[in-house]
């Protein structure tokens, strides 16, 4: 009886214990709730240069202050220009970053330090036509060159439209030309290059064969505008016949009703980029970032589109409507990296006292 007793007790003392070893076991840390990441208050306004043209920096600076409710108080300049100024400045600039200038600054600007980088959510995964590999500058706008002729003028001289870039060196064009000045434009800067490898380089001809081309193509123009724009109200109003011009102003005086005529002759056009980023010594850093963020979306694109820029998103460009066709393997790196070699070159070459 004694051993059946003991034997009872045992299990009642086995039983009890394996139901409170599991109630004396430490419970599972509580992960504690992590505070939501509060978003820092946007600046009223912010400074920044720009480089497009006076109607679409306007319509930019009005997106963002629509968008965000920052205020982009910006100076116009040409890109040229602003290279001088940035490089003037450095390193404590007059803005807070720069919207919609040219490719050489913005390598530049890497290069030297004065930019800073952001690993924007709005441009991850994008080629590097369209952003720094680094997070330096963001394309939002691929800009190209096209020909533009008066349609009145052509009428009466029995002109057509040149299908070729060659076409322009025939003499019957004589002061009839104008182009902007690589010195001052960042449009022709790219009308330049595009040339020296188009009749140079990629044709097995040398740099010198491009300077050839230009060499050629100088005699038939009448003068060099210092904006890129220039020529296309100059040939809209009838004082010139052709002009080599940004492609940004076409469709706007097309839709003014001016007798403009435009092509991409048969090789392609030229192309640069349309690069945003935030400069160094900013103190509104957090809102140039969310304003990098807001020029990724689409609907930023469709209004770049809407100009006639081309753009990383699949939104119809106006006077192109799809993507126009380019002269092939382009080396801008080689482009920008002789930048200030090749317009010492062509002052040289082209501009009299």
């Amino acid at each position: 009886m004694k051993s059946k007793w003991l034997i009872s007790v045992g299990l009642v003392v086995c039983l009890l214990l394996a139901f409170a070893l599991p109630m004396c076991a430490p419970a599972p840390p509580v992960e504690e709730e992590k505070p939501p990441v509060e978003e820092e208050e946007l600046a009223k306004s912010i400074r920044a240069y720009m480089s497009g043209t006076p109607e679409h920096d306007a319509d930019q600076a009005n997106f963002i202050k629509q968008k965000l409710g920052v205020e982009v108080k910006y100076l116009y300049l040409s890109c040229g220009v602003i290279g001088a100024r940035l490089d003037a400045e450095a390193p404590r600039f007059s803005a807070d970053m720069c919207i919609s200038v040219c490719g050489p600054q913005a390598v530049t600007a890497k290069k030297e330090g004065w930019s800073i980088a952001y690993d924007s959510p709005a441009w991850r995964g994008l080629g590097s036509e369209w952003k720094d590999p680094d997070d330096y500058w963001f394309n939002t706008a691929c800009v190209v060159f096209v020909l533009v002729g008066n349609e009145d003028r052509l009428a009466e001289q029995g002109y057509a439209m040149p299908d070729s870039w060659e076409d322009l060196l025939d003499p019957k064009w004589k002061g009839q030309i104008v182009m902007p000045s690589p010195a001052t434009s960042g449009t022709a800067f790219r009308m330049l290059f595009t040339f020296l490898q188009l009749y140079g380089t990629l044709v097995g001809k040398g740099e010198e064969g491009g300077w050839e081309y230009m060499a050629a193509l100088d005699k038939n123009i009448d003068h060099y505008t210092s904006g890129g724009n220039a020529p296309t109200d100059l040939v809209a109003r009838g004082e010139f016949t052709l002009g080599i011009t940004n492609q940004a102003q076409v469709q706007p005086r097309i839709d003014e009703g001016y007798p403009l005529l435009w092509t991409i002759p048969e090789e392609g056009s030229g192309f640069g980029l349309g690069p945003n980023f935030i400069l160094k010594g900013t103190e509104e850093l957090y809102t140039c970032q969310k304003i990098i963020d807001l020029l990724g979306t689409e609907e930023f694109s469709a209004l770049r589109a809407a100009t006639g820029y081309v753009v990383k998103d699949d939104v119809p460009i106006a006077l192109f409507g799809t993507k126009p066709k380019l002269v092939p393997n382009l080396d801008l790196n080689w482009a920008f990296e002789n930048q200030d070699r090749l317009m010492d070159e062509w002052k040289t070459r082209f501009v009299t006292e």
